[in-house]
């Protein structure tokens, strides 16, 4: 899918929405998977981070493997979500 500028933005800007709402209650889940949803909430943070900083990539966007596993070594250890800023 192929879309403007302008577009990307707003995508971006609803899906930084919908990650702050959800690390907002992410401290309310049961123990046994608030580990678990934190990380994979850190991961796309994260991958919405690297698509912001990258205005118009020309090959796929992804998280290298090392940040991912740092960011899932943070979510064992209980450390909160990530901020999303758009």
């Amino acid at each position: 899918i192929t879309t403007g500028a302008h577009d990307r933005v707003a995508i971006l800007d609803r899906i930084d929405g919908d990650l702050a709402a959800a690390a907002a209650v992410i401290p309310h889940l049961p123990p046994d998977c608030r580990r678990a949803v934190t990380a994979a909430h850190d991961l796309f943070a994260e991958l919405s981070r690297r698509l912001r900083a990258d205005p118009a990539p020309t090959a796929r966007v992804r998280v290298p493997n090392i940040v991912k596993a740092g960011l899932i070594a943070r979510a064992l250890v209980g450390v909160a979500p990530r901020r999303t800023s758009p």
